[in-house]
């Protein structure tokens, strides 16, 4: 089977009825299972560098978001809750009973609705770049990025998207892996009103009442530069969650995870290990 990254063990691709809908996953690794979920674009292969180093130790598994890439795009149904479903289906299916999981941005809005609202299947939490609910400048982000899409389509709405998510460093340092993420971006992306209605649901998402109610070990990280996200949402989020660990970096943009993937690693693999450790 091909090695999509050549790096790290081989990956395994599927789509996996879970129910609901179908979804498209790729899995690579043995040991602890490990779950990653992408952000607004809902690619997993922006968890590249994540998928090429983890399976050393973890069984690592992302997805395609429903509404993008490989997997189904119903009509309706977007909200982060239904996002969080999606992964208890998807464990349900692996037969993973409990799992680390980190979620960037949107997909840490996600992983927010699995930890209250389904602590036993959560290990750890490592939140990156993402918010506790949309503010003024989040909210102006976003409906730009939505009127963009109404206005102009799918097309522009995803280099657009790039702009604000990859940011000026990496267009500038990693163009190569930017426009890759784009390609497959461009090649799979929905209609324009599952697109708004993305955009919709990172704007109604809000479980600040209920965020003191995470228990499980968490790691938060964000970064000064962070167009998208602003370095603040990030002490928000760690000032919910007790016991937080917040590590706040002065450059990578919004995807952090990307920009400087290795020091991202290390971090996360150290919190893990310590976690780990500790039980």
């Amino acid at each position: 089977m091909k090695d999509t990254f050549g790096r790290g063990s081989r990956a395994k691709l599927s789509r996996i009825d879970i129910g609901e809908l179908t979804l498209n996953v790729e899995e690579r690794g043995t040991g602890p299972a490990f779950i990653f979920i992408p952000g607004l674009v809902g690619l997993f292969d922006a968890w590249e560098f994540q998928l090429s180093e983890f399976p050393n130790r973890y069984r690592c598994i992302s997805f395609d978001h429903r509404g993008t890439g490989d997997s189904d795009k119903p009509a309706s149904g977007y909200t982060t809750e239904a996002l969080a479903r999606d992964v208890i289906g998807l464990m349900d299916k692996l037969g993973i009973d409990k799992a680390h999981v980190a979620g960037t941005s949107t997909g840490g809005c996600v992983l927010q609705n699995l930890a209250i609202d389904h602590p036993d299947r959560v290990r750890c939490c490592i939140f990156s770049n993402t918010w506790v609910r949309a503010d003024e400048f989040i909210t102006r982000v976003q409906m730009t990025r939505k009127r963009i899409a109404l206005s102009y389509g799918p097309e522009e709405y995803v280099k657009v998207s790039s702009l604000f998510t990859n940011g000026a460093m990496q267009f500038r340092y990693d163009l190569d892996k930017v426009l890759e993420l784009e390609r497959r971006a461009l090649a799979t992306v929905a209609p324009v009103d599952v697109l708004a209605q993305r955009l919709d649901m990172t704007l109604s998402h809000d479980r600040t009442a209920d965020l003191s109610k995470i228990a499980s070990p968490s790691l938060i990280v964000g970064t000064l530069d962070d167009a998208t996200v602003p370095a603040y949402q990030s002490e928000d989020l760690h000032n919910a969650i007790a016991g937080s660990r917040l590590v706040i970096v002065e450059e990578g943009g919004h995807y952090s995870y990307r920009r400087h993937w290795q020091q991202w690693n290390r971090t996360v693999d150290a919190f893990l290990t310590e976690m780990e450790s500790s039980v």
